[in-house]
């Protein structure tokens, strides 16, 4: 794939712009899907995050005081709200997920607090708050066992999906994911993702490292099991490709503050943690990354 994307030097054949979106295709390859603006949804406040289920029947956007999910479909939306603070205080919803399985729809917030809403119902179900700091990045397993979480009181955690609509006031337990060093050169998470056998976590953080943590069942460690440096600045996007064995390496794409995208190739029981391809090309930060899921990248 070319290592340089840039919309300004790339051939005519391999660009192709919107009202308002603009799309660069690899020019090194024939091109096998094409991109049209298929629904267009307006908003009054800020988008801070959008995120699709899994089989992309519903999109959920996370915005000022609410997240709206639209079903695509059938052209229809539901508003949830954030809160019922009467201060007038503006709360954005950071960051959104679907649970695989359509159960959940979970928004964590700036005001320190993962809510919880039943997908079917519309209900809400119950919150969160053992996070000392804003919700910047919300995903589940694939089996949608595991919902983890990533905040700016620089810790990760992991909270089991079975206890989210247990009955009483108790907050579920949660397994704490931590990056060693002082307590003033701890990263602030801003991304995560899990792969696909829902054994591993990335965590990309504002000091542009990536840290992977092994949440299988049978492993305690709250320390990494590997880290990734070669981003100059923060890291705001990263995506695990899919993988189909425990012996298969992982690919992991990262998208940072410092204008590139990465490709990182990961076997965690030979310790290699390798950036295998740098993207070039965007102008201005890049915030987030989305993978086809029936392409290799």
């Amino acid at each position: 794939m070319s290592g340089n994307l840039d919309p300004s030097t790339a051939p005519s054949y391999s660009v192709k712009e919107g009202n308002g979106w603009l799309v660069v295709f690899n020019p090194d390859t024939p091109r096998q899907m094409d991109v049209q603006l298929h629904k267009r949804y307006v908003h009054d406040g800020v988008v801070c995050c959008v995120k699709f289920s899994s089989d992309g029947r519903l999109l959920a956007v996370g915005t000022n005081n609410a997240v709206i999910v639209y079903d695509v479909a059938r052209d229809e939306k539901v508003t949830f709200p954030l809160s019922n603070d009467e201060s007038g205080k503006t709360n954005y919803a950071r960051s959104v997920a679907i649970s695989p399985n359509n159960r959940f729809l979970v928004a964590g917030s700036e005001d320190k607090v993962i809510r919880i809403w039943d997908i079917d119902t519309y209900a809400y179900v119950r919150s969160l708050t053992a996070h000392r700091g804003e919700i910047y990045a919300l995903c589940f397993t694939t089996d949608s066992q595991y919902l983890l979480s990533a905040s700016g009181d620089r810790t990760v955690r992991v909270w089991d999906s079975t206890q989210l609509q247990s009955e009483g006031l108790a907050e579920p337990t949660c397994r704490i994911l931590r990056s060693a060093g002082s307590e003033e050169s701890k990263p602030v998470f801003t991304s995560l993702s899990v792969d696909s056998l829902s054994s591993f976590v990335a965590a990309g953080s504002l000091d542009g490292v990536i840290r992977v943590w092994d949440i299988r069942p049978e492993s305690h460690n709250e320390q990494p099991v590997g880290v990734m440096s070669g981003h100059s600045d923060g890291v705001y996007g990263i995506q695990f490709l899919p993988n189909y064995a425990a012996s298969e390496a992982m690919t992991l794409v990262s998208a940072s503050l410092d204008r590139t995208l990465k490709c990182w190739g990961i076997m965690v029981d030979e310790n290699q943690f390798l950036c295998k391809k740098t993207l070039t090309g965007h102008k201005v930060h890049i915030l987030s990354t989305f993978l086809l899921l029936d392409t290799a990248l």
